[in-house]
C-alpha cells in the first residue's frame, strides 16, 4: 500500500485531530512541510519546512496564498484538491513538482486535510508536504502512519465495544433500558412532529420465579436468551426489542397503531406458547399493549402499557391486554383478549331508536368478528369476506341513520351526512390500498373500529341522541309507542347482537 492509499484509509476510518498532526508528523529535524490556511486561501500557520519549499527564501508563508508563490498549472491542481475538501472529502492528495534549495524540481506528495470546528463545519484546510523520493522522510512518515493506523484500529474496536456494552443487555443481546428510552423518545418526537403512530408491547414471562426455583438460575438465563432469539426472529424490520429487566421485555413498534400492535402481540404469544424450550418445555407470556398519545410523556405511556400487562396477569396470564385509547366520557373498554380483543357494548350507547341501535350493535359485532379472524390466522379470503360485509353494513347503517335523523328534524343532519360521505370515501380508499398490499389488515381494522365505531358512532352520533330520545319519550307519553323498526335487508345474514352477547368483562 503506497502513502496516498495509507493516508486516505487512515482519514476515512477516523479523523486525526489536526492539533496533534504537528507533533506527530513534524519532529524538530523533520523535512515534512506543514501549514494551515484559511478558507480565503491565505496561510495562518506554517512550519519551517513548508516555507523553505514554497517561499524559497522570499519571505514567510503566513498571510500569503498558493497562487502568490506557485505557477498557475500547479495552483490549478491544488485548487482542485481544495474543492474536494470543501465538498466534504476526508482528504485529497496530489503529486506535484517543487524546487528544492535552488535545485531542479523534485516530486512531492501534497496532502490536504479538512480542519473542522466544534460545529463540524469546515474552518480551515491543512497541508502536509513531503518529498516522495526522500528515503528518510518516506520511512519516517511510513512508520508514523503505521503507528497511527494501529492505534486508530484499536480505538475503533474499543469504541464499538463500549457502545455495545452501553446499549445492549449482556445476557440476551437485546437493547437495554437506556437504549430503549433513547430510541423511544426520538420516536415520540417524530409522533409529535409528523403524527407517525407509535406503540409498545410489554412482555412478562409467566411464573418465571418458579422456573428459577425448580431448575436453577442458569436455566432461567437460558430461557431468557432463547426467548430473546425467538422474539428477535419474528419481529418486523421496524420493530425493536429491549430487555426491560428481570423477565420483562419491551417491543417498540414504530409507525404502528394499537390494533396492529395487538395483532402482532397475539401472534407472538401464540408462537411462544407453541415453542419447546430446553429444560422447562412449554412457556407462556402475558402482554400489555399501548399506543403512545400525542403529548404523553414516556413515563405515562409506559405506565399504561404496564397497567394493561397487570390486567393480563390478573385475568389468568397467557393473554394480551390492550390499553384503552384517549379517555372520553363514553369511550369503549378493551376486554381481555384471551384469543382476541372484543369491543364491549353498553346500554349507555343506545339512542332509543331501534333501527339505529340495531345498526350500531351490528357494527360492534362485525368489528369483533374481523379482529377475531385476524388474530386466529384465518385465510386471507375469509378476512376479505368479513371486511366486505363490514363495509356493506356501514353503508346500510349510514343510510338507515340518515333517514331517521332527517325524519326527527335533527338540525345538524347536513353536516352529519357530510361526515358519512367522508368516512365512506376514506374507508373505500383504505380497503383499496389493503387489496394492493399498500396497507396492512391491522390498519383496516384500526380505521373501522376506531374511526367509524369509536370516534363517529360514540362521538358525532351522540349529538342527535337527545332528539331521538325526546321523540321516543313523547311518542310513549301519547300512547303511540315506538313502532318496531324494519331490520336492514342484510340482518338475516348476521343476527344483531344483544348487549349481553357483546359484554366481556375481564
Amino acid at each position: 500500500m503506497n502513502h496516498i492509499e495509507q493516508i486516505d484509509q487512515l482519514v476515512r476510518h477516523a479523523v486525526i485531530p489536526i492539533s496533534g498532526l504537528l507533533s506527530l508528523l513534524m519532529p524538530a529535524n523533520s523535512r515534512v512541510g506543514f501549514g494551515i490556511k484559511r478558507l480565503d486561501g491565505r496561510y495562518r500557520l506554517a512550519n519551517q519546512a513548508i516555507e523553505q519549499l514554497l517561499c524559497q527564501g522570499t519571505g514567510r508563508l503566513t498571510g500569503r496564498s498558493e497562487c502568490d508563490i506557485l505557477p498557475p498549472d500547479r495552483v490549478e491542481r491544488l485548487a482542485h484538491c481544495d474543492q474536494l475538501i470543501t465538498d466534504g472529502a476526508p482528504a485529497a492528495c496530489v503529486e506535484i513538482n517543487l524546487p528544492a534549495n535552488g535545485e531542479q524540481s523534485r516530486p512531492y506528495l501534497w496532502l490536504k486535510l479538512p480542519v473542522l470546528g466544534t460545529d463540524q463545519r469546515l474552518q480551515s484546510i491543512a497541508s502536509v508536504i513531503h518529498e516522495i523520493s526522500s528515503p528518510q522522510a518516506s520511512s519516517a512518515l511510513h512508520q508514523t502512519l503505521d503507528r497511527l493506523q494501529q492505534v486508530n484500529q484499536q480505538l475503533q474496536r474499543t469504541v464499538i465495544e463500549l457502545e455495545q456494552v452501553a446499549s445492549t443487555d449482556k445476557l440476551t443481546g437485546a437493547w437495554n433500558r437506556r437504549r430503549l428510552e433513547e430510541c423511544a423518545r426520538k420516536e415520540m418526537d417524530r409522533l409529535q412532529r409528523y403524527g407517525q403512530p407509535l406503540s409498545m408491547i410489554l412482555i412478562d414471562i409467566d411464573f418465571f420465579k418458579a422456573i428459577n426455583d425448580h431448575n436453577g438460575h442458569h436455566a432461567g438465563d437460558q430461557v431468557l436468551q432463547a426467548l430473546a432469539v425467538l422474539l428477535q426472529g419474528r419481529l418486523r424490520g421496524s420493530d425493536s426489542l429491549a430487555r426491560w429487566g428481570g423477565e420483562e421485555f419491551v417491543i417498540l413498534c414504530s409507525d404502528t397503531r394499537r390494533a396492529s400492535a395487538a395483532i402482532l402481540a397475539e401472534r407472538l404469544r401464540q408462537q411462544i406458547a407453541a415453542e419447546t424450550f430446553l429444560v422447562i418445555g412449554q412457556l407462556t407470556v402475558s402482554m400489555g399493549v399501548a399506543e403512545c398519545r400525542p403529548g404523553e410523556s414516556w413515563e405515562e405511556w409506559f405506565e399504561r402499557a404496564d397497567q394493561a400487562l397487570y390486567r393480563a396477569k390478573s385475568a389468568g396470564r397467557n393473554q394480551v391486554q390492550v390499553a384503552p385509547p384517549a379517555a372520553t366520557a363514553d369511550s369503549m373498554k378493551d376486554c381481555v383478549i384471551g384469543s382476541f380483543v372484543q369491543l364491549v357494548w353498553h346500554s349507555a350507547y343506545e339512542c332509543g331508536d331501534e333501527l339505529v341501535d340495531r345498526g350500531h350493535r351490528l357494527l360492534f359485532a362485525d368489528a369483533n368478528e374481523l379482529l377475531s379472524a385476524i388474530l386466529s390466522g384465518q385465510a386471507a379470503a375469509s378476512v376479505d369476506e368479513i371486511i366486505d360485509r363490514l363495509l356493506a353494513d356501514v353503508l346500510q347503517h349510514f343510510h338507515d341513520e340518515e333517514s331517521v335523523i332527517l325524519a326527527a328534524g335533527f338540525p345538524g343532519t347536513a353536516e352529519h351526512l357530510l361526515l358519512h360521505r367522508q368516512l365512506v370515501d376514506q374507508g373505500l380508499t383504505l380497503v383499496d390500498a389493503y387489496r394492493t398490499g399498500k396497507q396492512g389488515v391491522g390498519d383496516v381494522f384500526q380505521f373501522l373500529a376506531y374511526e367509524v365505531v369509536t370516534k363517529h358512532m360514540l362521538g358525532a352520533d351522540r349529538e342527535f341522541f337527545p332528539f331521538l330520545r325526546a321523540q321516543a319519550s313523547s311518542a310513549f307519553r301519547q300512547g303511540a309507542g315506538v313502532a318496531a323498526a324494519t331490520p336492514p335487508q342484510h340482518a338475516d345474514q348476521s343476527a344483531p347482537a344483544t348487549p349481553g352477547d357483546l359484554l366481556c368483562e375481564a
